[in-house]
């Protein structure tokens, strides 16, 4: 395995923004990369509930901030600063929904600019007592435990690098793209998969018998966010004492957490790294009270029972069913204390051998690809004169059959009985890798009769079986891993002069039928789904022969077209819009439709009050990212909008509308190879 290299971070406090405010399921054309680079170019800081602006201190700059953190606009600016009451930063969210099981979404959370900063300014303050209270619990296996000082990436080759000797084939992009993953670094275990092979969890298999698994029923949902003080402090202290404890570290994240979701108390917000560390906190607390309990009771840690907890699942190691019994009760009543309660429906016994139906299914699956691979055999050909061989040469063949493969997947999915979700992510990974594999191969070996003809017809058949896979069970994980496995196809068959012109549209062609098929299964409703526009972007990848009709990308978003003229009966919520503007681009075939998107974007504006327009965070960051919009012409609507938030001189308009070339949505210099391998890294939960 070839060593990861590092690279030290010089710590900056607004890089909380590039990784713990957003959920990783957002569109592939959404970040918060420009705002972080506004930040800093700004030097903009909290300062005792003032936000300061300390370079580029000019008038359109602290408009441009007013506007961001939903601030009203006569507020004035004095001495460089502006109000930012900790009172008044209440805001709403955009929620929006991404698949969670079959027929069933969860719902994920953008809060608005301003808390988004407000938590720069809490991770700030706090860091250290964030680390101190989340490493209290022997049992969390998933903590944060120190900041994080280094980015990590490894040398990799390139997809255009695969040809090996081509130099011309393809323009050189930058040789690595580093991401920060999380603020914090977690310990022990990045990803769930990662326990069920570790040297801990076979310990525990040799000195116990059972392994019971349980989870919290809807966590995050039923958090009552008062309960971050019962956790740090003591509940009866908090209420005798409440006036006391509003400046308490406890309550500060309390408050934070209510202010970023609309004053609600009861629930948090889902998708953020922050909310999963607010949970962490009082989960902290009820594994120590639990443990405690279990002590007092005659149950000793690590002698008679062993528990593994990685956010809310929890994995407890037992012999005797006495302890699991105990250990069970103990928790349902110290849940019960915070406002939670088990999910009995997803409880689990295991006993010796103690291994997961997705541990056997890997190992199946695991055998099952390594048959994705060219047969290949070394050869010698040519002669020198005194009768050496001097060339050594390799011949390779490749078949594949997904028809095959679909059916074996499918038996290995029914005998292990667990979900396809449960491992789609695995198996698309090894895909990647294999896919690669072949390519490298392919440049190799000696191109004879039939060898790209053979080749091709891999290519077709592991298609055929990957969007078999994708069609079961589209997720975002999923599809920027099969957005990954398209993205290597494309650039090797556009390789200039390698692939012969029919072959390489048949690909894709077999690319493009079934990113139709997936937008007509699944149709955005009241609400985008995510999963489906990174596909939108894909199909941009494949050239002008395969852009969507008017009538087609109308269909997928629920626009209906009656006698030339288009209207919609459902609202179309930010990364719909945002993303369709970014897919149609300038093209003249779009221009009805683009006009009536600008229309109903307009709209969401209008409908709402200026009260409501500076709170909804949906609103602001399509404020913003409308007014960068480069595609058209279309300063009537930008200033339109502009005025709707009191911004009416026509010069400070021009000044902001240029102010930057993006904003959320990354409208130029988009490059979908980086903005996926970007997505890869910050894949940590």
């Amino acid at each position: 395995m070839k060593k990861r290299k590092k690279k030290y971070i010089k710590y900056k406090k607004e890089r909380v923004i590039l990784s713990d405010v957003l959920p990783f399921e957002v569109p592939i054309t959404f970040s918060n990369r420009n705002f972080y680079d506004f930040l800093l170019s700004c030097k903009i800081v909290v300062e005792n509930e003032k936000i300061a602006i300390l370079k580029n201190n000019t008038q359109t700059n602290q408009e441009i901030i007013k506007l961001l953190m939903g601030i009203n606009s006569a507020t004035p600016f004095i001495n460089e600063k502006v109000n930012f009451e900790e009172t008044k930063r209440d805001s709403i969210p955009f929620g929006y929904k991404i698949v969670h099981k079959e027929n069933d979404f969860r719902e994920l959370t953008i809060i608005h600019p301003k808390n988004q900063l407000a938590v720069i300014d809490f991770y700030d303050t706090y860091r250290d007592l964030i680390l101190y209270y989340c490493n209290k619990s022997q049992f969390s296996i998933r903590r944060p435990y120190r900041i994080s000082k280094y980015t990590y990436f490894k040398d990799r080759l390139h997809i255009e690098k695969l040809a090996e000797d081509n130099d011309e084939i393809v323009e050189q992009n930058d040789l690595e793209y580093e991401n920060l993953k999380t603020f914090f670094v977690y310990k022990k275990y990045s990803n769930i998969h990662k326990f069920y092979e570790s040297y801990q969890y076979h310990r525990c298999e040799k000195k116990f018998n059972y392994l019971f698994k349980f989870d919290i029923s809807k966590c995050f949902d039923s958090i009552y966010t008062h309960s971050i003080s019962w956790a740090l402090l003591d509940k009866e202290i908090v209420k005798k004492y409440l006036a006391d404890s509003k400046q308490t570290f406890g309550q500060r994240f309390d408050n934070l957490m209510q202010k970023l979701n609309y004053n609600e108390t009861n629930g948090i917000v889902i998708g953020p790294e922050f909310s999963r560390i607010f949970s962490e906190l009082i989960l902290q607390e009820i594994d120590d009270q639990a443990k405690d309990e279990l002590k007092l009771g005659g149950f000793h840690y690590k002698k008679d029972y062993e528990i593994f907890r990685y956010v809310d699942d929890y994995f407890i190691f037992y012999n005797d069913e006495s302890t699991k019994e105990k250990i069970i009760t103990t928790f349902r009543l110290r849940l019960r204390d915070f406002k939670l309660s088990l999910n009995d429906s997803k409880s689990i016994q295991y006993k010796k051998p103690i291994i997961t139906e997705i541990t056997i299914a890997k190992q199946k699956i695991n055998d099952l690809l390594n048959t994705i691979s060219y047969k290949i055999e070394d050869f010698e050909e040519g002669l020198e004169e005194d009768g050496i061989t001097t060339i050594k040469k390799k011949k390779g063949k490749v078949y594949i059959n997904s028809n095959s493969l679909i059916t074996k997947f499918k038996t290995i999915i029914f005998e292990a009985k667990i979900d396809y979700k449960d491992i789609l992510n695995y198996t698309f990974t090894i895909i990647e890798r294999k896919l690669n594999t072949l390519v490298k191969n392919y440049f190799k070996i000696i191109n004879e009769k039939n060898t790209e003809k053979d080749f091709i017809n891999a290519l077709l058949e592991l298609l055929d079986f990957v969007f078999f896979l994708y069609s079961v069970s589209p997720r975002v994980n999923t599809t920027i891993k099969l957005c990954r496995i398209l993205r290597i196809v494309t650039t090797i068959l556009n390789h200039k002069d390698e692939f012969n012109f029919d072959f390489k549209h048949l690909v894709f062609k077999k690319i493009y039928d079934n990113i139709i098929f997936t937008l007509y299964k699944n149709k955005t409703v009241s609400h985008a789904q995510v999963e489906t526009l990174y596909l939108l972007i894909a199909l941009g990848e494949l050239g002008n022969k395969y852009w969507l009709t008017e009538d087609v990308l109308a269909s997928y978003l629920r626009i209906d077209n009656k006698d030339s003229n288009f209207y919609s009966k459902t609202e179309l919520n930010y990364f719909s819009l945002v993303v369709s503007l970014f897919y149609m681009k300038d093209k003249v075939r779009f221009k009805k439709l683009r006009d009536f998107i600008l229309h109903k974007l307009v709209e969401k504006f209008e409908n709402v009050s200026y009260v409501d327009r500076i709170k909804k965070a949906e609103l602001i960051l399509l404020l913003f990212d409308i007014i960068a919009y480069p595609y058209i012409n279309i300063d009537t609507i930008k200033r339109k909008v502009l005025a709707l938030y009191n911004i009416s001189d026509t010069s400070l308009q021009t000044n902001i509308i240029n102010a930057r070339n993006n904003w959320f949505t990354n409208w130029s210099d988009f490059d979908f190879g980086k903005a996926l391998d970007a997505k890869q890294s910050q894949e940590v939960y």
